[in-house]
């Protein structure tokens, strides 16, 4: 999974997200990919040999662009919780407002490309969910939250996160901070540690 980072290559992803949000995963051929990214279709299988080697790198590069967006602003030095609200407010944020990697996202955990790589989801590598995973880990290190299933955590927090945006992007409701306030304290309140 070296794909060698090229203009070339952030083009075809970008072309691709935005394919696959209009038109799925089966409705997006790499004919259509190559004249939406402005390349030779050659060039595309220079790089990605088939339409499922695109798609694995794609959500690779899909899960670094999430993770560097919802980590900027979290430091060290910041107290866990305020890590916690931060992280929570930057992932309901990305996907609010990078609804083609949302779309993505949502398309890829439902299909049989997801069951290619779910295994490798607990391994170190370009599929693992690792940075999300030791963010947790760290609270649970640090006794700010409950040693609970990560698992059962990460569901929790990304389940609600993404229907927070999801309604505010299908007009169920409007953004409001103290909502989003009020929705990231009942779930810090159900795993915070307590001594």
């Amino acid at each position: 999974m070296n794909v060698q980072f090229t203009d070339k290559t952030e083009s075809i992803f970008k072309s691709t997200l935005l394919l696959i949000k209009d038109n799925g995963f089966h409705g997006t051929p790499m004919s259509q990919i190559a004249k939406h990214a402005e390349v030779a279709i050659g060039t595309i299988y220079h790089y990605f040999p088939s339409k499922e080697n695109l798609i694995l790198h794609l959500f690779e590069y899909c899960r670094k662009e999430l993770y560097a967006y919802i980590f900027q602003n979290v430091h060290p030095t910041m107290p866990y919780k305020e890590q916690f609200f931060t992280v929570f407010r930057s992932f309901s944020k990305f996907h609010i407002e990078q609804r083609e990697y949302s779309c993505f996202f949502e398309q890829f955990y439902n299909s049989p490309y997801h069951e290619m790589i779910r295994t490798k989801e607990h391994e170190e590598g370009p599929y693992a969910q690792n940075a999300f995973i030791k963010f947790i880990q760290a609270g649970i290190a640090d006794k700010a939250i409950k040693p609970l299933n990560e698992q059962i955590i990460c569901a929790a927090y990304i389940g609600a996160a993404i229907t927070y945006a999801k309604n505010i992007v299908y007009g169920r409701n409007e953004h409001n901070e103290q909502e989003l306030t009020d929705l990231i304290t009942i779930i810090w309140d159900g795993i915070k540690y307590n001594d």
